[in-house]
């Protein structure tokens, strides 16, 4: 996929919910032990593409360029896997025959002894979340992508190829129920009609992603003095700075207990099975003042000014 493909393809996704999406929407009421995904999901960054409002820069990080890179080998290790007969191929994005607003874009469409369903490529550096080989104990969030790929497809069940390391290959597969497929893709339109169609944005939350469209979407700061603080951002502000000297209390115990155990070890490497207190290795750095020093045309030619970042300085309580 070239780059021209690829942002036509970026733009067709900005239409509905593909599978990653209907995941992330289902993960959000999943407890923290559930969320297994090898990426960060936050439904404001999601509403925020999907209504326009935000697009991230098309550079890939490491994650997912490793997908891509490794997918096409994770494939051969699955051909080989299912042997003599098989048929293995891209179908690209597709849309559900009846849901104009879900779409999924499979890793490959699969025929064998007659049958057509489909797998995933997955690479993972962890098996936490994943059992063994032959088995349907896979993270929550890639089922709930696979059962979407499944009613998209009409398939009666999906295969996910996973490659942990370089050389653990195990494959999962996922059969198909209806009746629960169709109640995730209803959450998915409903989530849509809300938040989308109905321009509600989702609560924000948490994440680095969320922090980075708040940013994005509020780029300029007005240059008048704060205004006045309603109720409710009175109550607000309450809570955080009432919270943030809770951590802060919290975190002096903590260092407090760490430097107890500390004094336990003393010149041990540690203690087992409770914590190790060992010299790191040794790194280089750059010496930026020396080289300033002895260098400060060239030092001054290679510095550069980046434009400052928004910065949420929260006052304390008077």
């Amino acid at each position: 996929m070239d780059q021209a493909e690829r942002e036509a393809w970026l733009a067709e996704r900005r239409k509905g919910l593909g599978g990653t999406d209907i995941a992330a929407i289902m993960m959000a009421g999943a407890e923290e032990s559930e969320k297994l995904g090898s990426f960060e999901n936050s439904l404001f960054k999601l509403w925020s593409e999907k209504t326009g409002l935000y697009s991230t820069d098309d550079i890939d990080n490491a994650i997912l360029l490793r997908g891509r890179v490794m997918e096409k080998y994770v494939c051969e290790f699955y051909e080989l896997h299912l042997g003599e007969g098989c048929k293995l191929w891209e179908e690209g994005l597709t849309w559900h025959p009846t849901r104009p607003r879900i779409f999924g874009t499979p890793d490959r469409l699969v025929e064998k002894d007659g049958v057509r369903f489909g797998m995933d490529a997955k690479t993972r550096r962890f098996r936490h979340g994943w059992g063994e080989s032959h088995t349907t104990d896979v993270p929550l969030d890639v089922e709930i992508q696979m059962r979407v790929y499944m009613e998209i497809f009409d398939a009666p069940f999906w295969d996910i190829a996973t490659l942990f390391s370089l050389d653990d290959f195990r494959v999962y597969r996922i059969e198909r129920d209806k009746q629960l497929g169709e109640a995730i893709l209803d959450v998915a339109e409903a989530w849509w009609n809300k938040h989308v169609e109905g321009q509600l944005p989702p609560d924000v939350d948490a994440t680095d992603a969320c922090k980075a469209v708040l940013t994005a979407m509020n780029p300029r700061v007005k240059d008048e003095p704060p205004r006045v603080a309603t109720v409710a951002e009175k109550d607000l502000h309450e809570k955080l700075v009432a919270l943030k000297k809770k951590i802060k209390s919290l975190d002096v115990q903590r260092r407090e207990m760490e430097n107890l155990l500390r004094v336990k070890i003393g010149d041990d490497s540690g203690i087992q099975g409770v914590a190790t207190w060992k010299q790191s290795k040794p790194r280089k750095v750059f010496d930026k003042d020396a080289f300033r020093e002895k260098h400060p045309k060239l030092y001054d030619k290679f510095v550069v000014e980046k434009p400052g970042n928004r910065i949420l300085r929260v006052k304390e309580a008077t």
